[in-house]
């Protein structure tokens, strides 16, 4: 008899069906909801959207080898990290300066900096990011 196939298999995830997690709740401390994970999808990539209202902010949180957090920030390790900004106006800084982003705007930020988000807008921000490999 062959082995049963147990390769991760395409899928199509709706937002809709997705939990959102409460900022408070959140690791970053603004409304997530992970979409592609490893649990729901057997991937090694994480992807997500994120709400952010006009004024809030993510706590620090950093992509380096070694946990360099104070309290109340975030350690991911070495991970990539991507955002493709759909609305709202938005400033990440981090350790060498900031970016100010906007609709339709990708960054990458890339492993060992630790970084921060604020939406610096008048209206709501939604954005989606991946984040390799996946922190679950």
């Amino acid at each position: 008899m062959p082995e049963p196939d147990t390769r991760a298999k395409p899928m199509v995830i709706p937002l809709s069906d997705v939990p959102v997690t409460p900022a408070a709740d959140a690791v970053t401390k603004v409304r997530i909801a992970r979409v592609v994970t490893k649990s729901r999808c057997g991937s090694n990539l994480l992807l997500g959207a994120s709400w952010m209202d006009p004024g809030e902010q993510t706590n620090t949180w950093s992509s380096r080898e070694v946990d360099d957090t104070a309290e109340g920030d975030h350690w991911y390790g070495p991970v990539d990290e991507t955002y493709f900004i759909i609305r709202g106006r938005l400033r990440l800084t981090w350790d060498e300066g900031a970016f100010e982003l906007g609709p339709d705007d990708c960054v990458y930020l890339a492993p060992g900096w630790t970084y921060h988000l604020e939406n610096i807008g008048d209206e709501p921000a939604f954005f989606v990011y991946s984040m390799a490999p996946t922190p679950e």
